[in-house]
C-alpha cells in the first residue's frame, strides 16, 4: 500500500513518539528540558538595550539559545531557514543569497549583528542578513512588533545575531569543526562542505575570541532529483564559497573600565559554473539549471565591520555603553544576458552587457546609560542617544557608471525609557526622537531613464516615536502583558532617484522622505508550571503612511502613501514528556494583512505573499537517550493560504518539511552529528515562488525547494 505524504507523516511521529528509551545510561536533563524549567533564566538585550529576562517584558521575544542555534545549523546551515524554524511569524526561507519576502509579522524586519544595523534603506537590495558567518553566533534575539529602540528598519521587529563572548575564566579554549555536505542523491556538484575553528583565551584582565571559517555550499536538487534553478541575478547560495573572519577582544582597565574591540569579515561568492532553465508555471515544471557559465561576474556579498565599545560600570550611578562601529557593505548582482536588458543599460547608444552593486559605508556611535533609582521605588532608566552616518549607491560595474547617485543619510536620534516596578506589575514607557537628513548631490541618469540631469537636495525630517507597556504577574506561573510600540522605516530612495527621466526636478521638492511610522498593539499571556511553559499573543500592526512604489505616466517611480495593517496570534509552547521521553515544543502562527490599494480611507485588499507568510505549525522533539547519545526531530508546515486577487494561479497549497539531528558523542568533548533536511525528501515549490502572480511571476524564478540533504559534523572542543 502506497501511503500519501500527511500518512507517513504522522506515522513516523507516532513512532518515534512511542519508541523506548536506550537504557545504556541514565538519560540526563537535556537543554531543552533546562529551558522548560528555567523560563525565567532567558534574557534579551535587543528589546530595551539592556539585559532583560525575557519574562519581564510587555513585549514578545523569541531567544535562539546556543544548544538549538547548535542543532538548527548542523541541519541547514541555511539562516533563513533558521530563522523560519524557530519564529513563528517569520515568513518561510528563499533559500537564496537574497531575503526578499521573508518578512517578519507581515513587514520588514531589522537585522542587528551585537546591535549593529545592518540593514540598507537608502537602496533595499535584501542582502542584509547574512553579513557574519553562523558559526561565531552564540545566539539569536528576536523581538516580535514594530520597534525604534534600535534605529531605523523594525517595523516588523528586530532580529538581533549576537556573537560569541571573549571568555570571563582564564585559560584556553578551542572549537574544532568538520562538516560534510550531501544531496541524498548524490549528483555531481552536489556535495559541499565547512572547515570552522575557534579559539578563545584570558589571562588576567585581557581576553580574546577568534576564528576562521571556510564553505563550499553545494548544488542542490529537490525531491524529484532535478537540480535546482539558479538565481544568477539577485544571488543565489546554491554552488558558493564562502570565506569568515571573526575576531572580539576585551580588555579590562579597571574593576569599573572595561573596552573591547569586534572585528568581522564574511565574502561569499557564487561559482559561475550554472545556467538557469526556465521553468513552465502552468504545467507546474519548476526551473532547473545545466552546466555553463553566465555572464558577467559572479554574485558576491562582501563585508568589512569593526566596533569599539567602551564600558563604565559606575558612572553616575549607573552604566555607560558607547560603541563606536564602521561597515563596508558592498553586494554585486548577477547579470541579465537578454535583449530587452542590453538595451535597458545602454551605454553611448549601444545595447551593453552590465550589472549592478550596491555599495554601502556606514559609521555610527549609539551609547547607552542604564540605572536604577531604590529611593524612587527602583526605578529603572536607560537613556542615551545614537548617531548614523549611511553613504549608499548603487554602481553598475561592467562599464563604471552610477546607476543610484551617492547619496548620505545621517541620523541623530536621542532616546529615553523607564521603568517602574508596582509590586507585580511593571510598567514602561518611552520616547526616540529621530532627526533625519538626506543630501544628494546633483546627478545624471542612465540612457533608459533619458540622461536627465536632476539637481540634488537636502531633504530632512524630525519624528518623535513612543512605546508603553505593562507586564503584571498575576499569579505565580502566570503573566500578562501588552502594550503599544512604534517603529519607522523608509521608502527605497534609490529605487526612486534611479528611475527619473523628467527634466528639471530637485530632490528637495518631488521626493517624499516622510518616515514609514507603525503602530503595534499586543496582548499576550505566559504560562508556565512544573516541566511546561504555554504563551499567546495576540498583535494588530498599523501603517496609516505606508510606502508602495508606483510608476506614474511620466516613468518616475512615486511613493503612494497608503494605510496597510497586519493582524494576527501567535502560540508557542514546550512540555517535558512523562518517563524520560524527552520534551515536545512547537508554536502555531496565523497572520493576514490589508491594505488600501484605491486610497479610499478602507483596508480592503489582501496583502500578497511576498509580504504576508502562510499560517505556520511547527513542532519539534528533544530526546535524550543516553549520556553519548541525543536527537532532535522537527516538522515545519505551511498550511493553504489563497490569492489576495482570487487569481489561481497565486495561491498556495502548503507543505510540510520534516528535519532530523543525531548527535553521538564518540569520545571525551567530540561528537559527531548527522543532520537530514528534508527528511521524506518532499518536492514542493517555495512559498515565495508559488505566490508570485502577474509581471512578477516570471519561468526563470519558478523554484522549488531543497529535497533530502544530509550533513555529518565532527567537532571537538579543547
Amino acid at each position: 500500500m502506497r501511503l500519501s505524504p500527511n500518512h507517513r507523516h504522522c506515522l513516523l511521529w507516532a513512532a518515534l513518539l512511542g519508541a523506548p528509551a536506550f537504557a545504556a545510561a541514565p538519560a540526563a536533563p537535556s537543554s531543552a528540558d533546562d529551558a522548560v524549567v528555567a523560563l525565567e533564566r532567558v534574557t534579551v538585550s535587543a528589546a530595551f538595550r539592556t539585559e532583560k529576562l525575557a519574562s519581564a517584558l510587555p513585549v514578545t521575544t523569541t531567544v535562539v539559545g546556543s544548544e538549538t542555534l547548535d542543532r538548527q545549523l548542523a541541519i541547514s546551515s541555511d539562516l533563513g531557514q533558521v530563522l523560519a524554524q524557530n519564529v513563528p511569524s517569520y515568513a518561510p526561507s528563499r533559500q537564496k543569497l537574497t531575503s526578499r519576502g521573508e518578512s517578519f509579522r507581515g513587514r520588514d524586519p531589522l537585522y542587528l549583528v551585537d546591535g549593529i544595523p545592518q540593514s540598507n534603506p537608502l537602496r533595499a537590495g535584501n542582502r542584509e542578513s547574512l553579513t557574519v558567518d553562523p558559526f561565531f553566533l552564540g545566539k539569536i534575539e528576536v523581538v516580535h512588533g514594530s520597534s525604534a529602540a534600535q534605529g531605523m528598519g523594525a517595523t516588523g521587529g528586530l532580529v538581533n545575531f549576537v556573537t560569541r563572548s571573549a571568555p570571563e575564566k582564564p585559560g584556553v579554549s578551542s572549537l574544532l569543526e568538520f562538516t560534510g555536505t550531501a544531496s541524498a542523491r548524490f549528483k555531481s556538484g552536489g556535495t559541499g562542505g565547512k572547515f570552522a575553528a575557534l579559539s578563545a583565551a584570558r589571562s588576567g584582565r585581557a581576553a580574546l575570541v577568534a576564528g576562521a571559517t571556510w564553505e563550499h555550499r553545494p548544488m542542490a536538487f529537490d525531491g524529484d532529483g532535478r537540480a535546482l534553478g539558479i538565481d544568477n541575478v539577485q544571488g543565489d547560495v546554491l554552488d558558493s564559497d564562502a570565506l569568515g573572519f571573526f575576531a572580539k577582544g576585551a580588555f579590562d582597565f579597571t574593576a569599573r573600565h572595561r573596552i573591547e574591540l569586534q572585528l568581522n569579515r564574511f565574502d561569499l561568492e557564487q561559482n559561475p559554473a550554472w545556467l538557469t532553465v526556465a521553468g513552465r508555471r502552468a504545467a507546474g515544471l519548476t526551473t532547473t539549471s545545466v552546466r555553463g557559465r553566465p555572464a558577467g561576474l559572479p554574485a558576491h556579498n562582501r563585508v568589512i565591520a569593526a566596533a569599539l565599545t567602551f564600558t563604565d560600570r559606575e558612572l553616575f550611578g549607573g552604566e555607560l555603553t558607547v560603541n563606536a562601529f564602521a561597515q563596508d557593505f558592498a553586494a554585486t548582482y548577477g547579470a541579465s544576458d537578454t535583449a530587452a536588458t542590453r538595451a535597458f543599460f545602454r551605454f553611448n547608444g549601444v545595447p551593453t552587457l552590465d550589472q549592478s552593486q550596491v555599495v554601502a559605508e556606514k559609521h555610527g556611535l549609539r551609547t547607552t546609560w542604564v540605572r536604577t533609582y531604590p529611593e524612587l521605588g527602583d526605578l529603572g532608566v536607560v537613556g542615551g542617544f545614537d548617531w548614523l552616518a549611511d553613504e549608499t549607491a548603487q554602481r553598475l560595474v561592467l562599464t563604471g557608471r552610477n546607476w543610484v547617485p551617492y547619496t548620505t543619510y545621517t541620523g541623530w536620534s536621542p532616546y529615553l525609557q523607564l521603568e517602574q516596578p508596582l509590586g507585580r506589575l511593571t510598567l514602561t514607557g518611552g520616547l526616540r526622537y529621530e532627526f533625519a537628513e538626506l543630501a544628494v548631490d546633483d546627478f545624471r541618469t542612465i540612457e533608459s531613464s533619458g540622461s536627465t540631469l536632476v539637481r540634488g537636495g537636502q531633504p530632512a525630517f524630525g519624528e518623535p516615536l513612543l512605546n508603553l507597556g505593562a507586564n503584571w504577574q498575576l499569579a505565580r506561573g502566570v503573566t500578562l502583558y501588552g502594550g503599544f510600540a512604534q517603529g519607522f522605516g523608509m521608502a527605497d530612495v534609490g529605487r526612486i532617484l534611479r528611475a527619473i527621466n523628467t527634466p528639471n526636478l530637485d530632490v528637495d521638492t518631488f521626493l517624499n522622505l516622510d518616515p514609514i511610522v507603525t503602530d503595534n498593539w499586543e496582548a499576550g499571556v505566559r504560562l508556565h508550571g512544573d516541566g511546561w511553559r504555554l504563551g499567546w499573543n495576540v498583535f494588530l500592526s498599523s501603517a496609516k503612511l505606508g510606502a508602495r512604489l508606483v510608476a506614474n505616466p511620466s516613468g518616475i517611480f512615486d511613493v503612494v502613501r497608503e494605510r496597510s495593517e497586519t493582524y494576527g496570534t501567535e502560540i508557542t509552547g514546550q512540555y517535558r514528556l512523562p518517563g524520560k521521553l524527552g520534551t515536545l515544543g512547537g508554536y502555531l502562527a496565523v497572520l493576514e494583512g490589508k491594505s488600501d490599494r484605491d486610497l479610499d480611507g478602507r483596508v480592503d485588499r489582501r496583502l500578497p505573499g511576498v509580504n504576508i507568510s502562510a499560517p505556520k505549525f511547527a513542532l519539534h522533539w528533544d530526546k535524550v537517550w543516553s549520556a553519548r547519545v541525543d536527537t532532535r526531530l522537527q516538522t515545519l508546515s505551511l498550511l493553504r493560504r489563497s490569492d489576495p486577487d482570487n487569481l489561481r494561479a497565486g495561491d498556495f497549497g502548503g507543505y510540510t518539511l520534516v528535519d532530523l539531528l543525531a548527535n553521538v558523542r564518540v569520545a571525551d568533548r567530540q561528537t559527531v552529528g548527522l543532520g537530514i533536511e528534508n527528511l521524506l525528501d518532499r518536492r514542493y515549490v517555495t512559498y515565495f515562488s508559488q505566490t508570485l502572480t502577474g509581471a512578477n511571476a516570471t519561468e526563470d524564478n519558478f523554484f522549488a525547494g531543497r529535497g533530502r540533504t544530509i550533513s555529518v559534523r565532527y567537532r571537538w572542543a579543547f
